[in-house]
This record gives C-alpha cells, sequence and structure tokens, in this order.
C-alpha cells in the first residue's frame, strides 16, 4: 500500500460534475458506485423472462437510464444471450426463445440513421390494432414529447397509439402487462424514514458501510501522515461514527429533500452521485491537499458542512443549495453565543453531538478565524471582518448538522429544523409521508389562506369557505367576494399508480382540490410556506406574488367558473354580510 495515498479517492473526485480531474465518471454506468433500485428488482427479472414486449423509460438525462439498460444485457450475457449486433446506441440479441432490442436513446439520430427511420425500425412489431404476437422484447429510453409526436401522429400505430395516448392523458391508466412505461421523473431520491433510499443506498457506497472494500484504509494515520489533518478523513469519518454519523445523515437528506420539494429541478441519479462526491471530497487530490497542509493553509471550507454551499461552485445542485444556507437564518441569540465564545470552549462544545470517534481537525481552523475577527465595532479591517463572516456562517453550519437538539431546545428554544428557511416544513412533510389530514386541519388552513390572500380576515368565514373577490367590483366601494364551502374540498396526495412498483416514491407536493376534481391547486413546500405565512397575516410582496402566485390564480379562475350559492359583501373588511337565496327561492341580505 503506497503511503500517504488513496486510490480511490481520485476515482470519486471524477463523479462531481465540475470535477478538475474528469468527468468520464458522470455519465453511463459506473460500476463502483451502482446501487440496485426497484427498476432492477421489480422490472429486470420480468424484462429477461419476456414477460414485458415493451419498455419504455423516460426521464431526464442523468436518471440512470442507459445504466440501467446496460444491466439488462450485462445480465442476458451473463445467462446465455447470443448478440447478434451492438452499437453505441444499443444492441440485439437472442434470449430463452425471444429477440431482444435495446435502444438507448429514442430521441436522437445515430451514425447517419435519422431519428425516425430508428423509430420506425424499433417500433415496427407494433403497427397495428392489436398485440403484437412475436416473441420479442424492446427496451427504449425516449424523450416524452418525442413518443408522444412519434407514435400518435402515425395511423399505423393503432393499439399501441391508444395505450400511449392513454398513459399520457390520465391519471393511473392500467396498461396491459405486457407494456411497462416508466417516468423516472416520479423517481424520489430520498426518502424520509427510509434508510434504504436512493441517497442513503449511494452514501453507504462512497463511506464503503456495506460492502467493506477498505476503501479508506489508506487513510488510517498508520499509512497516511497527514490523516489527523485531512479534511476528506474527517469528513469520511464524522458520516461513519455510529454516533453522530446518522445524525448528519438525516439532516443532509432532510436538505436535498428540500430542494426535491421545492419542484425546481428534477433531481437524478447523477446529479445526487455528483453532490455527494463534492460534499465528502471538495475536489483535490491526496497530492494537492498534503501540499496545502504543508504550507498551512486554511481548509475549513473544504469540510462537509461548508463544501454543500459553496459560493465559487456552479454545479446546479450545489446552486441550489446555497438558496437554503442554514447559515443565513437569522437567529440571534444562537449567534451571540457562537461569536463571542470560543468554539473549542467547553460551553460551545456542549451544544454538538458527540462523536464516537476522534477527530476534530476543523475546530483548529475554526479558532483560527475565531482569533482573528474584528477587537471591537470600531475595527473596520476588511479582512478581520471577513475572518468573522466565514467563522459564523461555518460554526452555523456545523450546528445544523452536528448540533444536539434537546441542549439547543433546552438553551435557546431552537432545534436543527430553525435553520430551514421553512418554518412550516415539518406539518408539510407529515401530511407528505401519510396523507392523513386529522380534523381537516391541513384543508382548512389552506382555505383561510386562500380567502385571506382575498383580503378576506374574518377568520371564520375564511376558514369556513374559500371567498374570491370579484373582479367586477374592483372599483366599487363594496367589496363582494364569491363563497365555496370549505367542505366542498379536499386535500390529497399524488399518486403514480403502477409506477410505484418500479420506483422509489416520496410524494413532492399536496393536491388541493374541489372534491368533483374540477379545479386542483399543486402545493410545492414554497407555495404551502408563503400560503401559512398568510394565514398567519403575513402579506406578500409583489415578488412573491409574481414567483409563487400564477398556479394559485389560475386555480381561483376554474373555480370562478363553477357556480357560487353565496356571496360575502363588505364596505370595511370588517363589517360582512352574506347574500343568498333562502330555501323559498329569496334573496337574503344577512350580517355575519
Amino acid at each position: 500500500m503506497q503511503t500517504n495515498y488513496n486510490p480511490h479517492l481520485e476515482e470519486f473526485l471524477k463523479i462531481y460534475s465540475q470535477s478538475l480531474l474528469s468527468t468520464g465518471l458522470t455519465r453511463g454506468l459506473d460500476e463502483k458506485t451502482y446501487i440496485k433500485t426497484r427498476l432492477d428488482t421489480a422490472l429486470k427479472s420480468d424484462i429477461l423472462k419476456g414477460k414485458k414486449k415493451l419498455v419504455v423509460l423516460t426521464g431526464n438525462a442523468g436518471d440512470g437510464k442507459t445504466a440501467f439498460i446496460q444491466l439488462i444485457e450485462t445480465a442476458a450475457r451473463e445467462q446465455g444471450a447470443i448478440f447478434s449486433s451492438q452499437t453505441d446506441n444499443g444492441c440485439r440479441f437472442k434470449l430463452n426463445g425471444f429477440e431482444f432490442e435495446t435502444l438507448y436513446d429514442g430521441s436522437q439520430d445515430f451514425e447517419g440513421t435519422s431519428n425516425e427511420s430508428l423509430l420506425q425500425a424499433f417500433f415496427k412489431p407494433f403497427e397495428g390494432n392489436k398485440e403484437p404476437d412475436a416473441q420479442i422484447v424492446k427496451i427504449i429510453a425516449i424523450n416524452e414529447g418525442k413518443l408522444r409526436d412519434f407514435i400518435l401522429n402515425k395511423k399505423a400505430y393503432t393499439w399501441l397509439g391508444k395505450h400511449v395516448h392513454h398513459y399520457l392523458e390520465f391519471d393511473n391508466y392500467n396498461l396491459p402487462s405486457i407494456l411497462a412505461f416508466i417516468n423516472l421523473n416520479n423517481r424520489a431520491v430520498v426518502e424520509l424514514n427510509n434508510p434504504e433510499s436512493i441517497f442513503d443506498k449511494l452514501l453507504d457506497v462512497f463511506l464503503d458501510k456495506t460492502d467493506n472494500n477498505k476503501l479508506w484504509e489508506p487513510c488510517s494515520s498508520d499509512n497516511c501522515e497527514y490523516a489527523d489533518k485531512c479534511y476528506v478523513k474527517q469528513n469520511i469519518d464524522t458520516l461513519r461514527d455510529e454516533k453522530l454519523g446518522p445524525v448528519v445523515q438525516e439532516r443532509l437528506k432532510e436538505l436535498i429533500l428540500v430542494l426535491y420539494l421545492k419542484r425546481v429541478k428534477h433531481i437524478t441519479m447523477r446529479d445526487i452521485r455528483s453532490l455527494i462526491s463534492f460534499i465528502l471530497f471538495n475536489k483535490f487530490t491526496c497530492q494537492q491537499i498534503q501540499e496545502h497542509i504543508d504550507n498551512e493553509n486554511n481548509l475549513l471550507e473544504r469540510y462537509y458542512y461548508n463544501n454543500g454551499f459553496n459560493a465559487a461552485e456552479i454545479d446546479r445542485m450545489i446552486k441550489l443549495l446555497r438558496e437554503i444556507d442554514v447559515a443565513e437564518m437569522p437567529l440571534p441569540k444562537v449567534e451571540n453565543q457562537l461569536y463571542f465564545l470560543n468554539p473549542k470552549s467547553e460551553s460551545v462544545q456542549s451544544f454538538f453531538v458527540k462523536r464516537s470517534l476522534p477527530g476534530n481537525t476543523d475546530i483548529d481552523y475554526l479558532v483560527e478565524y475565531f482569533n482573528n475577527k474584528p477587537q471591537g465595532t470600531s475595527d473596520e479591517d476588511k479582512t478581520r471582518k471577513g475572518n468573522a463572516e466565514l467563522f459564523l456562517k461555518a460554526i452555523k453550519r456545523k450546528l445544523y448538522f452536528e448540533g444536539n437538539d434537546e441542549i439547543l431546545k433546552e438553551q435557546f428554544g431552537i432545534d436543527h429544523y430553525s435553520f430551514l428557511p421553512y418554518k412550516y416544513f415539518k406539518p408539510f412533510v407529515e401530511f407528505l409521508k401519510t396523507g392523513a389530514d386529522p380534523d381537516n386541519k391541513v384543508r382548512n388552513d389552506l382555505v383561510l389562506a386562500i380567502s385571506k390572500s382575498e383580503k378576506i380576515y374574518n377568520e371564520t368565514v375564511g376558514r369556513e369557505n374559500v371567498c374570491i373577490r370579484s373582479s367586477s367590483g374592483k372599483n366599487s366601494k363594496t367589496k363582494a367576494f364569491y363563497s365555496f364551502k370549505a367542505a366542498d374540498f379536499e386535500v390529497v396526495l399524488p399518486d403514480i399508480g403502477d409506477q410505484k412498483k418500479y420506483l422509489e416514491y416520496f410524494p413532492d407536493h399536496i393536491i388541493f382540490r374541489h372534491i368533483d376534481k374540477s379545479a386542483s391547486l399543486e402545493i410545492n413546500i414554497d407555495l404551502f410556506e408563503i400560503l401559512m405565512r398568510i394565514k398567519e397575516g403575513y402579506v406578500p410582496t409583489s415578488i412573491e406574488i409574481q414567483t409563487f402566485f400564477l398556479n394559485l390564480e389560475m386555480f381561483k379562475r376554474r373555480i370562478l367558473a363553477k357556480r357560487s350559492t353565496k356571496v360575502i359583501l363588505t364596505e370595511d373588511d370588517t363589517n360582512l354580510y352574506s347574500f343568498e337565496k333562502s330555501v323559498a327561492g329569496k334573496l337574503v341580505l344577512t350580517k355575519i
């Protein structure tokens, strides 16, 4: 074993999207970090047995479509398949009497053959008005829009076209058993309360927790003289620590869950592998790290709790993490303690979960910044002011990941959730876990929030009715609101039907809808947060309205298309009157 060197580190560094070495391991099948998913456990066997005549995989680049197809080919080869052709875009082979064909990318031209010609040849057996009789298995990765355009615009695919159309247009359409259409955009890389989530499995591979390949043995102090000062070793040791590791892992998962729930970007397998690589290792090789240590550089910014928020990186996931940087949440009580107390002091150390493994190399770097902060309010030295900012951000991030919630609650009335920019993260996630709404609390809170967004401030009226202001009376002294009973609305979770058999799944939004399903609103974590704040009296800014309220306004318009049996009238937002038909058919005005 070569001293002061870990050969595995460079392989892991290549997985990061902005690697300084190469990005060769960001695409296709990387056996070292490939993990089995439900595609492997629930679908692969059926494919190889010929139970599926057509498997369509859709989703974003980086979702693992090519890797999965290549694993099918590898498994077939191991079972004695005879290959008749193989290209960089798929192959043909025969196994157990079935003719297999794979196509890695059904959305592009390939080696001079037009995409149209490729698809015509691939889907040839599915022409006609009935299920094909041939003993075939076709597996294709294709863009959903391309699939729609190709199949539905051709009269030849009567039978297949019907199923493609119904699958794309109708929720939970039951396909024939020989067809499998899998949209990997529905796959969740994080699932709370599931230690077998994609994120957890991948992290275990990086940490070598399950396979025991001794990946990090070269980092031991017996082999590396830099072990006691190396941030890579401490990052790995922290996540492998029996006491601290599970805490840090769960909180990192919660941060990634926030990104998932924001629905700004679909998180692919490639994205999460890349992110884990950078959070654990940053970008530098053993030799470079050793040079930086020898030069006595302060390497605080390369510890895992800072890596995810690195201001210099252009990786898409890290850009998104910067938007929810836990260091940016104002927490004045704890900040005052952290700012004025030495990080090595017993008082500060008591805030953190105790680790079972030795190693706190980052504390020395924190102390260096702590000792070089401004000496008082009159100290305007830019370097020292920068040191103070860097120090406070770093120790707050460390406290988010490693803080002892019981101690923080006792001393400051906060826990690690207080560092998130989402006050209502927990109730949102609790509903996503179960879909249960005891006493209709979530529904009624959303009803009240929507009513308040329309400037109905009477809580009883606003909670019992969805109130939407009439646009026709905008310039009138009297405001009129159409009223729709809260009991006619429900909150439910999205349902991806049979795809759950093949995908790791966790809902990423709530659906608030009329019980007749004529109007529905998809609520992500950002919209939920702002609606709950409106419920508590918050007035959104014009930028927030432009950002979050487009779908809400469309939902309100769809509701207004329904017939309202009651109108609420007011001149001063305080005195409300209901205007509705009585049982006898007369219009009655009643003070509320």
